[in-house]
């Protein structure tokens, strides 16, 4: 739940989730985040997965023991660490974790089955967000699957709830950002987590 950007382990944000990184898991748990999560990718049995901003991969796991191959993603180096410890657990082959930019993915064009981002985007502010968007779609031969703020029809903005909840850097998602990044999004469910995110499941157009 880190934005990418390899390499910027000085910035204040790095430092902060460096510090928050042990008490991480606990803390988003409580608030049903990691439900959130496994609903996301519930369905996933096979393939090779890449969790963008994987924070601590929560999701390496389970997704492991069903034998999908994962991939995950982050910049902070904290983060990564507990990441990797997650990974390996699990056993070893079909899992690692990289040190990224979510603006750069370092991986060429259609190298997953899915793309997964949950509570990445919207920390990011506009340009560096469609950027991220962009890179997804790129990389991504499948879906892209994200647990965003995300504004949805006949919904009203709540931008000061989801700035509180989500540390939203500026508007929420929109699907014309989905659109311009090359994406045909569906929203499936209500909205969880406060009203604030929602689920979206989007192939290339």
């Amino acid at each position: 739940m880190t934005p990418g950007g390899a390499g910027h382990s000085g910035r204040p944000s790095d430092r902060w989730w460096s510090l928050a990184a042990p008490c991480y898991d606990g803390a988003v748990g409580l608030v049903g985040w990691h439900r959130c999560q496994d609903a996301l990718v519930a369905d996933l049995s096979t393939g090779v997965v890449l969790d963008v901003g994987c924070g601590p991969a929560h999701l390496a796991g389970t997704l492991l023991d069903r034998g999908v191959d994962y991939v995950g993603l982050d910049r902070n180096p904290a983060m990564l660490a507990r990441a990797a410890r997650r990974v390996h657990a699990s056993g070893p082959g079909r899992g690692r974790v990289v040190r990224g930019d979510v603006t750069a993915l370092p991986f060429e064009s259609g190298s997953f089955d899915c793309v997964v981002a949950t509570g990445v985007l919207g920390l990011l502010d506009l340009s560096r967000r469609q950027q991220a968007l962009r890179e997804m779609t790129r990389v991504a031969r499948g879906q892209v699957r994200l647990l965003e703020p995300v504004r949805r029809s006949g919904s009203p903005p709540g931008i000061a709830r989801a700035r509180l909840l989500a540390f939203l850097r500026d508007r929420p998602i929109e699907r014309t950002d989905l659109a311009e990044a090359g994406l045909a999004a569906e929203i499936r469910g209500p909205a969880v987590l406060g009203g604030v995110y929602s689920m979206v499941y989007a192939r290339h157009r």
